[in-house]
């Protein structure tokens, strides 16, 4: 009786795993999977254009290229509206090969951009509250990009 049992429980199992196969090829019969991104959306306060910018340029550009440059990140971009947009004025968009490398690599990347800065988590704290004075972050969001087959 639990022979029979294990069979039909084995067959279902089985059954499952081909439904399984097949639906997965069905939501990529499409597209693949590709990098993950980190979009954050940022309103810019009237008149602090210059200052945002200026510490895109030096510091945010920085640590990025140290990212890329450790292999925890692909590539960096920062998109600026034209218009003016209550909500938010500008994305800042960063590029990770996988959810796994992001998470992975974490620890490591803060460690090496500590190192290479040598911002410490007071002073990244302080950079913050002094940047909250000319932008505010609405959100961020991790979106995977679709590539189309």
């Amino acid at each position: 009786m639990k022979s029979k049992h294990k069979l039909i429980l084995s067959a279902f199992v089985a059954a499952l795993l081909v439904l399984g196969v097949s639906v997965y090829g069905q939501v990529h019969k499409y597209f693949t999977p590709g990098s993950v991104w980190s979009v954050s959306m940022i309103r810019i306060h009237p008149g602090m254009d210059q200052a945002y910018l200026e510490y895109l340029d030096s510091q945010l550009k920085k640590e990025s290229e140290i990212s890329i440059k450790g292999g925890f990140m692909k590539s960096y971009k920062i998109l600026r509206s034209q218009g003016d947009d209550a909500e938010w004025n500008m994305l800042i968009l960063r590029e990770y090969a996988s959810f796994e490398a992001l998470e992975k690599n974490e620890e490591k990347a803060d460690e090496a951009l500590r190192q290479a800065t040598g911002i410490d988590d007071q002073k990244g704290m302080q950079g913050y509250m002094d940047r909250s004075k000319i932008r505010e972050v609405v959100g961020t969001k991790f979106m995977r990009e679709v590539v189309l087959k």
